[in-house]
């Protein structure tokens, strides 16, 4: 019977002591952070991005968006008291027929990385208005929301400049067909100059030749030949003369 009390007795303490280390460790272990969801401000919506209050594309990656989609920046306010940044960004945007789409950080735009770690984008085609939108953050305050902080409209119709395009020269004049501009080579006449038909010619290496110089050579041929006639008959008398 000692045996058996005594028994008890440490069977009794060995319980005691387990059930006090198991509430320490409860005591002493925090509690899980929980990932709850917040809404937009409803001041900020709805709003097109070329209404919203402050114009800007800071934030957003100047590789992800074109001239025919906007930008919108999200943040999360220091009241929310959130740990951490956002997890992920659930928007509804209307577009111009009145159609709603729903749009995330994970397939439309980011968490943005630095700026304090509380930022997020999303990427729309041009024109559509945000309607409403809310967000996966861990442990915030109770009633804890985020702010629309900027966005970013685009500009359709506006084309971007071709690379290696080059614009034309200030005050520099094209050229106007007619206008008697030579091309190399072709032995045609100076700007500005005319000739008349007749009068120049190009020969084959490319020099011009005109129809005044071809009579005078025509010319200076016929006396050429002419004193080389009277030369012969001179040369011939003298010498019948001295036979």
């Amino acid at each position: 019977m000692t045996w058996n009390t005594s028994s008890k007795t440490a069977s009794g303490f060995a319980l005691a002591v387990t059930a006090a280390l198991i509430g320490s460790m409860a005591i002493g272990s925090p509690a899980l952070a929980a990932e709850v969801t917040i809404p937009i401000n409803e001041g900020n919506v709805p709003t097109t991005a070329g209404g919203a209050g402050t114009i800007s594309c800071d934030n957003i990656p100047a590789d992800e968006i074109g001239n025919d989609q906007d930008g919108w920046v999200f943040v999360l306010p220091d009241s929310a008291g959130v740990e951490g940044n956002f997890i992920s960004v659930t928007a509804t945007f209307e577009d111009e027929n009145g159609d709603e789409h729903v749009y995330t950080t994970g397939a439309n735009g980011g968490i943005v990385s630095g700026s304090g770690d509380n930022k997020a984008y999303i990427i729309t085609p041009a024109g559509w208005t945000l309607i409403d939108a809310e967000a996966q953050v861990t442990d915030p305050e109770p009633d804890a929301f985020f702010n629309l902080t900027h966005a970013c409209p685009g500009k359709p119709g506006e084309e971007p400049t071709t690379p290696g395009e080059e614009p034309t020269t200030p005050g520099e004049e094209p050229t106007t067909p007619g206008n008697g501009t030579t091309t190399p080579g072709n032995g045609t006449t100076s700007p500005g100059s005319s000739s008349a038909p007749g009068e120049q010619t190009t020969s084959a290496n490319g020099l011009p030749t005109t129809g005044g110089s071809t009579g005078i050579m025509l010319g200076l041929g016929l006396v050429l030949a002419a004193g080389g006639v009277v030369l012969f008959m001179f040369l011939r008398r003298r010498a019948q003369a001295d036979s």
